[in-house]
């Protein structure tokens, strides 16, 4: 093995084995991908609050989506077993999360009419 190798833009000048120099490895690529989520924190932070709204909007909306046709493939008598009850508070639970979301859009509406 080479005394003198470039790892990633890194110089590197020593007399490794090939443990040490796997384990170096590991840590330079660590270090540089702390550096890159240091950047993506940054560019995070240069959104605008509409932009933020943006870029989840959709990612969030379609998860959720996705979880209730999750949830909707449950009531499947071929493949599930429950009994009605189970099913009542699954439906529950749904209609509360959404009354909960209602309300904070509402609330988020009615609180720039006092400012």
């Amino acid at each position: 093995m080479s005394n003198l190798s470039n790892i990633n833009g890194f110089l590197v000048n020593k007399n490794l084995n090939l443990w040490d120099f796997s384990r170096e490895l590991l840590a330079l690529k660590k270090i540089e991908r702390k550096g890159k989520s240091m950047s993506e924190e940054e560019k995070e932070k240069r959104l605008s609050r509409r932009e933020r709204f943006v870029k989840y909007r959709q990612k969030r909306l379609r998860k959720a989506i996705e979880a209730i046709g999750l949830c909707e493939n449950m009531a499947n008598k071929n493949s599930y077993e429950y009994t009605d009850e189970e099913a009542k508070v699954i439906i529950k639970n749904l209609q509360d999360a959404l009354s909960n979301l209602r309300h904070a859009f509402t609330k988020v509406e009615k609180g720039k009419n006092y400012f």
